[in-house]
């Protein structure tokens, strides 16, 4: 009957102890992992009208391009461009590309509305084009602009 009682003892104890080490390597592992991490800050983009930046958009002959042009650099150290459009058969398609900017030129960009290599194919029944710059100006801040092209 004493040895009963001792068995019963040493389960509680042991299951006791296990709870123990079980609270503090888990909560020490939880605890480990929050601390010293940072929140992550959301970038705040700013937004310009086309006109700050003297943008201009239009399609090249037989809209097989779209040629847009950025004629107020000043302050303007590059430009990230993303142009998306829907193609024949309802097919979202798109180009993207970063140009270096020398302060105070005016910056010319052609995109093919469809894919070179050798010989161009060009995408066909082009409609909802659209252009979003984002603007990296000199002192490091950024802002996004956006404009349509209705082609005819």
């Amino acid at each position: 009957m004493k040895n009963k009682g001792l068995v019963i003892a040493i389960v509680i104890g042991l299951i006791v102890l296990l709870g123990i080490g079980a609270y503090f390597i888990f909560g020490k592992k939880t605890a480990s992992t929050t601390v010293g991490q940072t929140p992550v800050e959301e970038e705040t983009i700013l937004t310009m009208t086309p006109e700050e930046v003297g943008l201009s958009i239009e399609a090249g002959t037989g809209n097989k391009k779209v040629i847009f042009e950025v004629s107020k650099t000043e302050g303007i150290a590059s430009l990230d461009y993303e142009l998306s459009y829907i193609s024949k058969g309802d097919i979202p398609r798109g180009a993207m590309g970063h140009i270096e900017v020398d302060e105070g030129e005016t910056v010319t960009q052609e995109v093919t509305l469809g894919t070179c290599s050798d010989v161009c194919h060009y995408d066909e029944d082009v409609s909802d084009v659209k252009l979003v710059l984002r603007v990296t100006k000199t002192d490091g801040s950024t802002a996004q602009v956006e404009k349509s092209l209705a082609l005819e």
